[in-house]
């Protein structure tokens, strides 16, 4: 008996599991074999060929998986995303070159930024290159050769990974003071965020000879007849919980407002970037207040989708970071847990309203929504 009490005792502390069935005390190893996966793409009669947007405002929500969005429905209110017509789910893995087994899953803000911006896979750290570092064609670019005003919005450096990904062509994405040189090259119509650092005095010069105008407030006169560089922050802008001047969607509406004159229609890209710093720091209170941000934003342009229902507004991710999940806390408080400080292969939601929407119904890959959106401004 009393060794049928010992072997009891030590089943339950070394083997058992409590009464929720989970196991204590035992370790695991959580590594497991991949298997080859599939790049998933849309069904060419996905999205109705006689209905394509005039213009699309493109919101990169950098880091948001879906631990996120749950973090902000349960902690912030109405939830803003819930407007959308039309949800899909999306893979974000890197270029694995065909491979199997043994290529990464996890993707970074350039390598995803790029598949989103060009369709086209590469490898981490590549900023509209591929595998080859040969330049591919992104959407901005192709919708300036269609004549359609353009612009980069970001709470990021203006040269970060994402939005760089839409208008340079580098190795590496630390290159940014190389990226605003190439920047300042182009036809850009606006250009708002932060990394008033990576911005030679030199080359604000140039590119204010080149027809542009340079503002880091947002209260000063502005020359609608020339292009418009906002740098507000030496790098990052701050956070949304500091009381952030301007807002992102301050920043989106100035920056629609210059674009919509376009007769042709145009393209912007709007990135709520600082939700992917808050993963980094897998700090729940940093990820309330981007994602409240988001909220903001996203309001702000499904409103004025409405009233122009010839633009298709898009919200995606490049990718989740922290890998956020959502528990009870104690006294009807969350309790937010965290099981990395880096970037994730999780899924993420891709949400769309406006002409072309019902195309990312689907499970795809991140490069399908680069291809569909260049088919749209192609063919409008």
């Amino acid at each position: 008996m009393k060794n049928a009490f010992k072997i009891l005792l030590v089943t339950q502390l070394l083997g058992c599991g409590d009464k929720t069935g989970v196991a204590l005390r035992v370790e695991r190893v959580n590594a497991i074999p991949a298997a080859p996966h599939m790049n998933y793409q849309l069904n060419e009669g996905e999205g109705s060929r006689d209905r394509l947007p005039k213009s699309i405002i493109f919101i990169i929500a950098d880091g948001a998986g879906i631990g996120h969005y749950s973090l902000s429905y349960y902690a912030n209110g109405a939830f803003a995303p819930a407007r959308f017509e039309h949800v899909g789910l999306v893979a974000t893995h890197p270029d694995g070159r065909g491979c199997g087994s043994t290529c990464k899953r996890v993707s970074d803000s350039a390598s995803s930024g790029t598949a989103l911006s060009a369709g086209r896979k590469t490898y981490n750290g590549a900023i509209g290159v591929d595998q080859d570092t040969v330049a591919v064609k992104t959407m901005l670019e192709m919708a300036e050769e269609y004549g359609m005003a353009t612009g980069l919005v970001a709470t990021s450096s203006i040269t970060h990974a994402t939005p760089a990904s839409f208008a340079a062509h580098v190795y590496s994405r630390q290159e940014q003071e190389e990226i605003a040189r190439q920047y300042a090259k182009q036809e850009i119509d606006v250009l708002l965020g932060g990394g008033r650092r990576f911005w030679s005095d030199a080359l604000i010069s140039e590119y204010e000879r080149g027809g542009a105008q340079y503002i880091d407030a947002m209260n000063v006169s502005l020359d609608a007849s020339r292009r418009l560089l906002g740098l507000f922050a030496e790098d990052g802008l701050p956070e949304a919980s500091e009381g952030r001047t301007p807002t992102t969607t301050d920043m989106a509406r100035l920056a629609i407002s210059r674009l919509e004159a376009d007769p042709e229609g145009y393209f912007v890209m709007i990135e709520e970037s600082q939700v992917d710093w808050g993963g980094h720091s897998n700090d729940a209170e940093y990820i309330k207040a981007e994602m409240a941000s988001l909220n903001e934003l996203v309001d702000f342009t499904l409103d004025y989708q409405a009233e122009h229902p010839d633009v298709l507004v898009i919200l995606t991710a490049d990718h989740e970071c922290g890998g956020v999940a959502v528990h009870d806390g104690n006294a009807g408080e969350l309790d937010i847990r965290f099981n990395s400080f880096g970037h994730s292969a999780n899924f993420v939601p891709v949400w769309a309203s406006g002409p072309g929407a019902e195309a990312f119904d689907a499970f795809m890959d991140n490069t399908e929504i680069g291809k569909r959106l260049m088919h749209y401004v192609e063919n409008r």
